[in-house]
């Protein structure tokens, strides 16, 4: 039926273990404060007659009452428009006033003031009024009239004391900008002496009246050597073509917009120009143009060579060559071209002359251009720096001008702020303190439960008594736990279970121990002989195994319930019968162990009591008579149930566990510390003992883990004349 579920087992199972270990932390503090209110009450009155002390202790005082306001202060900025700047951090104001040096101040000043005033200690708090700029400035002292003048003294010597440090700001500030002022005056003095002394050495004035006429002059004769460069070409190009040449002359002559005669020629265009730049002189008629006698002559003999050729021409078409007029003609005209020829040498002669002049000209203008150059550069030089020198001494000068307003501007503004902090009330006339009880006592209360709390919960840490299933597992999670026992709230001992026991949930979590021993998996065959102990007396042991020995013959088994603890056994007195003679007589050989078994009042249940205490049980235990007595019980009876000692307390147990079959160790919740009880299963598991699983004692039915406690009225069948219990809910019965 668990397997149809398919539940998801880590996750679920460690959601409940959460829970489970939320309501143990829960259940275990509850018990600790049901067993130790007490305590709580003892420290919370501790703390209520503290504080009733402290009231009733504290002299009398009286209390005077003061406030300051801070305010905002109107400040220029620099677009000269006026504005509400808040400057003092709040906090600063609180130090200064609860300082130790007003206090000194205030004093010295009572004294000079009121000599015939004694002493008296202040004590001065400040606390701000939420929300506002307000400050209430609190004195209580012992005497009223004192206590009234020394706050009134505070509030003069703090204002007093703020305006020093104002005036003593102002003049470190005002000091600075003068040392400023004077700096850039000094500045502004180097500059202008610089200034003044460059232009006298350099005779500036001059120079930048004559705008530098170097540089004219260098512009004038770079001009002039760009002409005489320009007509130079022109020459060699003439040069090379006289022909070409003195034809362009003549269609440039004969041109419409020609020059008149006698009017100058261009001088890029003529070779005139050159001539006249050479101080040649033209010679021939005034209608020559300007053109020399060797042009003239060789435009005449051009055109006369013209004219022979076209006569040649018609004459050929009448005549021969050898016609004596052809032959005149053709003499004539070889006369022309050679005379042509020497006009055109003589032509240029002339213009190698002129070329050669333009030459010198040219090396005499690079000449004096390289000596302008230099000197229009030294003058450009010397107009700079000085230039550079005045920026300086106009910058020099416009620092100093703000700088000097800034200064003006700086006293102005200060002298119209004033402080914004002001005394807004006096002290008031000191009156008695009135101390509220209400407050106090409340506060004592509080830290009392407060630091009673604490120490619970520091004893609960030092505690190490487990309160619950999940408080176990945590600290021994490698053993199992058979089943929880409830706690029995009766007064004395707690009776047997027996049949149609009333005690329903009492029985049936010893019914659940007994399936678990039942059905639990040992890996083997299921144990015959178990053996039940605990780690120290007082746990409940001897009733566990008495009642769960009842349980296991109830449920028609045959049941030997021996009684092992051979000290202080007490398993007969439950069952009221009698002690002796028991276990240890058999042991020591007096009688055989049957002769000593005793029936009980249960059926299928017999007991074996303890017999008399003797020594040396220990090493009866480990005897073979122990073990064949074992064996015997074994084939005998269904199940042979042993009641120890504890295991810290004697070595009995640990000697004769590892003879039987299983053990089972009781732990009482809330009793027994989780360190004794893992020394004691130590010592168990060192003697290689079986333990078969945990038996909780006693423990707390009000956890929400115990599910089946919480269920009571389910195992509760009504009596005659009494009505059913109604029916519960589904959810419930599930």
């Amino acid at each position: 039926m668990e397997q149809s579920l398919n539940l998801p087992g880590p996750a679920q199972s460690s959601t409940l273990s959460r829970i489970h270990e939320a309501s143990a932390k829960f259940q275990r503090y509850k018990i600790l404060l049901r067993r130790r209110w007490w305590f709580l009450l003892l420290t919370a009155s501790i703390g209520v007659c503290v504080q009733a002390l402290r009231i009733t202790g504290r002299p009398q005082e009286f209390r005077s009452l003061a406030k300051l306001v801070a305010g905002g202060q109107m400040v220029m900025n620099n677009d000269y428009t006026w504005r509400e700047q808040q400057q003092d951090f709040y906090g600063t104001i609180i130090e200064t006033v609860e300082s130790a040096d007003m206090k000194r101040r205030a004093l010295e000043r009572v004294r000079a003031l009121f000599p015939d005033l004694k002493d008296s200690d202040v004590e001065i708090r400040v606390a701000q009024t939420k929300g506002s700029a307000i400050f209430n400035i609190l004195a209580t002292g012992s005497e009223p009239r004192y206590t009234k003048i020394f706050l009134d003294a505070l509030l003069e010597e703090f204002i007093a004391f703020r305006q020093s440090v104002r005036e003593q700001a102002q003049g470190k500030v005002i000091q600075t900008f003068l040392q400023e002022v004077v700096n850039k005056q000094k500045v502004m003095e180097d500059k202008n002496e610089r200034l003044t002394k460059y232009a006298s050495a350099n005779n500036i004035l001059t120079i930048t009246n004559g705008n530098n006429a170097a540089a004219q002059l260098l512009d004038n004769l770079k001009s002039q050597r760009l002409t005489q460069s320009t007509n130079l070409a022109e020459l060699k190009l003439f040069l090379s073509n006289v022909d070409a040449m003195m034809q362009a002359r003549e269609r440039s002559l004969n041109a419409p917009g020609a020059p008149a005669p006698g009017a100058p020629p261009a001088a890029a265009a003529t070779p005139e120009s050159q001539q006249r730049s050479s101080g040649i002189k033209s010679e021939g008629s005034p209608g020559s143009r300007g053109m020399t006698m060797a042009e003239q002559d060789y435009l005449r003999t051009k055109s006369k060579i013209t004219e022979l050729k076209t006569k040649l021409g018609s004459l050929l078409i009448q005549f021969k060559e050898q016609h004596p007029m052809v032959q005149d003609i053709t003499e004539e005209l070889n006369t022309q071209n050679a005379l042509l020829q020497s006009y055109a040498q003589q032509i240029q002669d002339e213009m190698r002359s002129n070329m050669t002049d333009i030459e010198r000209r040219v090396i005499v203008l690079d000449a004096q251009i390289a000596d302008t150059e230099k000197e229009a550069l030294d003058l450009g030089a010397k107009i700079a720096f000085h230039e550079q020198y005045a920026e300086e001494a106009k910058a020099a000068k416009l620092a100093y001008e703000k700088m000097f307003e800034k200064v003006q501007e700086f006293q102005n503004t200060f002298n119209t702020q004033g402080d914004y902090v002001a005394i807004q009330e006096r002290a008031t006339t000191a009156a008695e303190n009135v101390e509220d009880w209400v407050m106090p006592i409340v506060v004592g209360l509080v830290a009392g439960v407060g630091v009673g709390i604490i120490i619970l919960l520091l004893f609960d840490r030092l505690d190490d008594r487990m309160n619950s299933y999940s408080e176990f597992q945590a600290l021994f999670p490698g053993e199992a736990v058979l089943g929880q026992v409830p706690e029995q709230r009766n007064r004395g001992d707690v009776a047997l279970l027996r049949p149609n026991d009333d005690r329903h949930l009492y029985a049936e979590a010893f019914r659940n121990v007994r399936s678990s021993i039942l059905f639990k998996n040992w890996q083997g065959k299921v144990p015959k002989t178990i053996l039940i102990t605990s780690a120290v007396p007082n746990e409940g042991k001897t009733t566990v195994t008495s009642n769960l020995a009842v349980t296991m013959a109830l449920a028609g088994a045959r049941v030997l319930l021996a009684d092992c603890d051979l000290r202080r056994g007490g398993v007969s007195e439950l069952f009221k019968l009698p002690s002796s003679p028991g276990l240890s007589e058999a042991l020591r050989g007096k009688l055989h162990w049957r002769d000593a078994v005793q029936e009980t009042s249960t059926r299928n249940l017999d007991l074996l009591a303890r017999g008399e205490v003797f020594d040396q049980t220990s090493e009866m235990l480990l005897s073979k008579t122990a073990e064949e007595m074992l064996k015997e019980m074994g084939e005998e009876y269904d199940y042979v149930i042993f009641d120890s000692a504890p295991v810290l307390v004697a070595d009995d147990t640990a000697s004769f566990a590892p003879k039987l079959d299983t053990v089972l160790f009781v732990v009482r919740m809330s009793s027994t510390m989780a360190r004794l009880s893992g020394k004691a299963l130590d010592l168990l598991y060192e003697r290689q003992v079986n333990i078969g699983g945990v038996i909780l004692n006693r423990s707390s039915s009000n956890l929400k883990e115990y599910t089946y406690y919480n269920y009571a009225s389910y195992y509760y069948a009504p009596t005659k004349g009494q009505p059913a219990a109604p029916a519960e809910p589904a959810a419930a019965k599930s």
